[in-house]
């Protein structure tokens, strides 16, 4: 992304932020970031496609600063309080851009999806990771994933209030305290032998998904095909999310791409997960 293109979207972030998006006109991001409408048209088709690239821009800035802090020669338990507060500091720096996008309710389209799925295992690997390193796979067992979904429900339960009810947080200390929960989860559980609550098949979906959307990028063909599959993605994400899957929908939403050879591996994985059979013509 070049510097125009930052400007652009820096512009527009504030812009959405004081009027809204759908009240921010393309001539009043161009006019704040002090280039011509035309020249907004050299980096973006359209306000949806801004707002996607807004979205890639806000992903990229915190991965890096994240990615920053787990390259200092420090100890995991510091590594983690660092980047929670690096969290709940970009939280906090743009809460009234995040406000408003769930207020407006934008719809960003298909685009986005390969982002959400690249975001979703991000964190996931991210969560794992630090759970891992801090108290060890064999203080862990079969409850990881337990302690996985317990630690993302307190890091956005405190972003979910401080961005929709203005709580303040010392973000000096909000590392060690929510490390000092973890601690009372894994420590507890462990303490009183808890069989695992959660189970992974579900999570194992969103690796070979974002395969899937990452692949359909470099086949050749048109785009109406590509756009149908893409759909056929996001169709399959709304069935993992579903409380019970329908089988059928699945069978009949992996035929999309189980006669492509490209795709054979991530449609293999994803029937076996979900334990249905591929459909063969």
């Amino acid at each position: 992304m070049n510097d125009k293109q930052m400007q652009l979207i820096q512009a527009g972030i504030k812009l959405f932020a004081r009027k809204g998006y759908y009240h921010t006109s393309i001539q009043e991001i161009a006019a704040e970031a002090g280039v011509s409408k035309g020249s907004f048209y050299i980096y973006f088709q359209s306000k949806e496609e801004f707002i996607a690239k807004a979205f890639q821009y806000f992903y990229k800035q915190l991965t890096e600063r994240m990615e920053r802090v787990k390259q200092e020669n420090l100890p995991p338990r510091k590594i983690l309080a660092k980047q929670i507060t690096v969290l709940m500091d970009f939280v906090d720096s743009y809460k009234d851009f995040f406000r408003m996008h769930v207020r407006e309710n934008i719809s960003i389209g298909e685009d986005i999806n390969r982002l959400i799925h690249e975001i979703k295992e991000y964190n996931f690997n991210w969560m794992e990771e630090m759970i891992l390193s801090i108290y060890g796979e064999k203080q862990q067992g079969n409850l990881l994933l337990d302690t996985i979904i317990q630690f993302d429900g307190l890091l956005n339960a405190y972003f979910k209030w401080v961005v929709f009810n203005d709580v303040e947080v010392d973000k000096t200390r909000a590392g060690t305290f929510i490390i000092s929960r973890l601690d009372d989860v894994v420590y507890g559980m462990n303490r009183k032998a808890e069989e695992p609550l959660a189970h992974a098949a579900r999570q194992e979906i969103e690796k070979p998904l974002a395969n899937l959307l990452n692949k359909l990028d470099q086949l050749t063909i048109s785009d109406n095909k590509r756009k149908q599959l893409q759909e056929a993605v996001a169709a399959l994400q709304t069935e993992t999310n579903k409380e019970t899957y329908n089988p059928v929908i699945i069978q009949g939403l992996l035929a999309h791409f189980s006669q492509m050879e490209e795709l054979q591996e991530e449609c293999k994985q994803l029937a076996e997960i979900w334990d249905v059979e591929l459909l063969t013509s």
